[in-house]
């Protein structure tokens, strides 16, 4: 076979595989422009969630023991399995460290918090709320509080950085 030919053959071979290839990059753009807007709805979420985490850790470490609230909770874990699948590394790693904080803080909340006490043995607890344990859980609280809000921030600053790649 000759040069022309081998030209002829290929000018076919690629007329009639033009289509295919094009197709497939089509949809290959198109599956990741989908993972994008995932990915955008989701640290939506997620940003609004943290946001919501650090408020609520904050206003929980000043308030009265009786007035805290737990952090995090089911709306949290199923934001953060969704980001399990869709987000990347960075910041998959930084949610990972926001939800050990959000336990450590809701551990520290529950022993920080005031028991009931029954009503012959109220003598011996006026004043537990200030007892020298609860304060160091308090102080624990707030420190923890504001870890909370750094690793907020971290967050915020890996999706920003990711979603500007």
């Amino acid at each position: 076979m000759n040069a022309i030919m081998w030209m002829g053959v290929a000018g076919i071979v690629g007329t009639a595989l033009s289509p295919w290839i094009t197709e497939r990059l089509r949809s290959k753009n198109a599956r990741r422009d989908q993972l994008v807007k995932l990915r955008l709805a989701i640290y939506a979420d997620l940003l609004r969630a943290t946001a919501r985490l650090a408020t609520t850790a904050t206003a929980s470490a000043t308030s009265h023991p009786n007035d805290a609230e737990m952090i995090g909770g089911d709306d949290f874990d199923s934001l953060l399995s969704q980001a399990q699948v869709v987000a990347s590394d960075d910041v998959y790693r930084r949610l990972n460290e926001l939800s050990q904080l959000t336990e450590t803080f809701n551990q520290h909340l529950v022993k920080a918090e005031s028991r009931p006490v029954f009503p012959h043995r109220q003598h011996l607890h006026d004043g537990a709320v200030n007892d020298p344990l609860r304060l160091q859980h308090r102080r624990a609280l707030a420190d923890i509080a504001g870890g909370v809000a750094v690793a907020h921030g971290r967050v915020q600053d890996a999706i920003r950085h990711e979603m500007n790649r």
